[in-house]
């Protein structure tokens, strides 16, 4: 017994001991989107100031594909030394709900952190002859099957979100899906596509050029960045459970002290007045969760998606 109690004070020295030394070397941060996407802009709004606390830089991967798949499992299959970060987000939920042959599960994962939350709007190019949600629906219903919707990819949240709406309001409408966001939202800009289902971040700087017209907001409440903007629900559709996430993970099996020192500097980090302030002005809303309460958000995620999945109907293929 006395030896046991010796050897985890020792494991529990060693443990900190790494926590303290780490990291040694700059951290490959894996990015589920492309640059300027929304994860790209965040993990680097972050990454720079968890630059100066760690005294060791990042290198950031752009691994787009598959809605966010070829990312998830290249940190799933990471080694567990800490020097693998992933940046989780909305898509690993409905991956683990739509895909049922993945390489990973949740189980790969050691969640550190929740850093961010943002809802999804519908924005539409800025000359298309609508200015709200009901008159869209009307639009749509005369144009059908003309009208078309971009996304960021099969099986994705902007995906699922219009087939959710354009279900419960009873028009058609053909789904292009992007290798990312960005990629749609130019092509929106553009006049190749009608419509687009896109988390703020994504669309605000072509809203404030006017470049594209927002016209309701999937949350329960109006976002102070758009305070203008009404919900789904003032618009006369209860359509208020599609804010996306974003945060941070290891590949299981990295040490509890690692994961908790980079838990806790991501929490400092989101504390700094131009951290929050960057975070809400692009359209998110800085939220912080622990390592243990990270888990149980993506678990109660992935369990609130499902319902939604079989309602739309929504598939990789479709």
């Amino acid at each position: 017994m006395r030896f046991v109690q010796i050897a985890a004070a020792w494991l529990a020295c060693a443990a900190v001991g790494v926590a303290a030394d780490y990291p040694t070397k700059p951290i490959r941060w894996i990015i589920d989107f492309p640059p300027a996407g929304v994860s790209d802009i965040l993990t680097r709004t972050v990454g720079q100031k968890l630059t100066e606390s760690l005294g060791q830089g990042f290198v950031y991967d752009n691994r787009p594909g598959a809605n966010g798949v070829i990312a998830n499992a290249l940190v799933a299959k990471a080694p567990a030394d800490g020097y693998t970060l992933g940046f989780i987000s909305q898509p690993l939920s409905l991956q683990l709900t739509l895909v049922p042959d993945l390489s990973f599960g949740l189980k790969d994962f050691a969640p550190v952190a929740l850093i961010a939350e943002y809802p999804s709007l519908l924005v539409v190019h800025a000359k298309t002859p609508v200015d709200n949600a009901k008159e869209f629906v009307a639009w749509a219903k005369k144009r059908s099957p003309s009208i078309s919707y971009a996304s960021s990819g099969a099986g994705g949240a902007q995906h699922l979100a219009m087939e959710l709406f354009r279900k419960a309001a009873a028009f058609d409408a053909l789904h292009v899906p992007y290798n990312g966001s960005a990629a749609g939202m130019l092509d929106l800009v553009g006049g190749r596509v009608d419509a687009v289902f896109v988390n703020v971040p994504g669309s605000l700087p072509h809203i404030r050029a006017g470049r594209v017209k927002a016209l309701a907001l999937a949350a329960r409440t109006r976002m102070r960045v758009l305070p203008e903007l009404p919900t789904f629900a003032e618009s006369g559709y209860p359509f208020d459970t599609l804010a996306g996430f974003a945060g941070a993970a290891f590949p299981a099996g990295v040490p509890r002290a690692i994961v908790n020192r980079m838990s806790d500097e991501i929490a400092r980090v989101l504390k700094l007045a131009d951290i929050q302030e960057r975070i809400v002005n692009a359209g998110g809303e800085p939220r912080y969760l622990g390592p243990a309460a990270f888990a149980q958000y993506l678990r109660d995620d992935i369990a609130r998606w499902a319902p939604l999945v079989k309602e739309a109907g929504a598939t990789t293929r479709n």
